[in-house]
C-alpha cells in the first residue's frame, strides 16, 4: 500500500479540526490510491477502519468506546495502544481484512503519538 503518511495525517488533522467535508475529500483521495493496489481485502480492511473513525469524529454522540476513553496525554498509553495495533497487524492469525485494519488504526495511533509528543516539545513546562 502506498498510502504516503502526510496524507493519513493530514486526513487526522482534519478531523481534530471537524473539517468533516475536506476530510471526506481526502479520504476519497486516499481511497482512490489505495485501490490501485491488488491487495483487495487488505485494502477494504484499512478503508472500514478509516471510515470508523471518520464517523467517530462526526458522531455527536460516543460511537465506539475506545475513542472516547482515549487519553491524548497518557503517551505512554498511547505508545501501548500503537504497539498493540502493529502486532495485530503482523499476526499471521488474522486474515488481509484485519490486517488492513488493524494498519489504519496503527497509522491513526502513530500520528497521535507524533502530533502529541511535537505539541509537549512546543507548550512550556507549567511548574
Amino acid at each position: 500500500m502506498a498510502i504516503p503518511l502526510a496524507l493519513i495525517t493530514r486526513l487526522f488533522q482534519l478531523l481534530s479540526e471537524r473539517k468533516f467535508a475536506e476530510a471526506e475529500r481526502v479520504l476519497e483521495r486516499i481511497n482512490s490510491r489505495i485501490m490501485k493496489s491488488e491487495q483487495k481485502d487488505f485494502n477494504r480492511g484499512y478503508l472500514e477502519a478509516l471510515s470508523g473513525i471518520v464517523l467517530t469524529y462526526r458522531s455527536t454522540g460516543e460511537s465506539y468506546e475506545f475513542f472516547s476513553n482515549l487519553n491524548l496525554n497518557d503517551v505512554d498509553a498511547l505508545k501501548r495502544h500503537y504497539r498493540d495495533f502493529l502486532n495485530q497487524t503482523r499476526s499471521r492469525f488474522h486474515g488481509d481484512y484485519d490486517r488492513g485494519y488493524f494498519s489504519a488504526l496503527a497509522d491513526y495511533m502513530r500520528v497521535v503519538l507524533r502530533t502529541v509528543q511535537s505539541k509537549a516539545k512546543t507548550e512550556p513546562s507549567q511548574n
